[in-house]
């Protein structure tokens, strides 16, 4: 085993953990995030509003702390438990070039018709979840064996 190593990003807009390395009893991830499902199952949900998260990413896993309170962006304004834990393994993730919206990323899963939008506070962060999003969402998905036919 090599020894961790860890780099931490603040800004003025919440905090913001990376961490190098692939265990998953560290965070990759994680920080204040408001989140709002635009796909249910491929429909529209019929009311859909922005609720505020802490998100840890730890692996391929997305675990969502509600809030405790109207405002705060430390780890504290949280519950300790988290209220939803889904693995993104074969999602994907999307930064649109928004400038009106530069701190909004996308989250798809394809296989339930699943569609969120993440504010994060800064482009900074859109950029940063958007890398580790990404390679989570690529992460342990089942390879093709070599010695079968492409019909491409």
């Amino acid at each position: 085993n090599s020894p961790r190593t860890r780099s931490c990003v603040y800004s003025p807009t919440g905090p913001c953990i990376c961490s190098l390395g692939n265990s998953a009893a560290v965070p990759t991830m994680e920080g204040p995030l408001r989140r709002k499902t635009l796909l249910k199952e491929g429909r529209k949900p019929a009311l859909s509003s922005w609720t505020r998260y802490w998100v840890i990413l730890s692996g391929s896993t997305l675990l969502y702390y509600g809030a405790k309170s109207l405002r705060g962006t430390d780890r504290k304004h949280y519950k300790s438990t988290p209220g939803k834990k889904v693995s993104i393994v074969g999602w994907m993730v999307q930064l649109p070039d928004d400038p009106e919206h530069p701190d909004i990323f996308q989250l798809n899963n394809p296989d339930k018709g699943n569609v969120y939008k993440f504010q994060t506070g800064s482009r900074f962060h859109a950029i940063l979840w958007h890398k580790h999003l990404d390679d989570a969402c690529k992460s342990n998905r089942p390879q093709v064996p070599a010695n079968l036919m492409s019909f491409e």
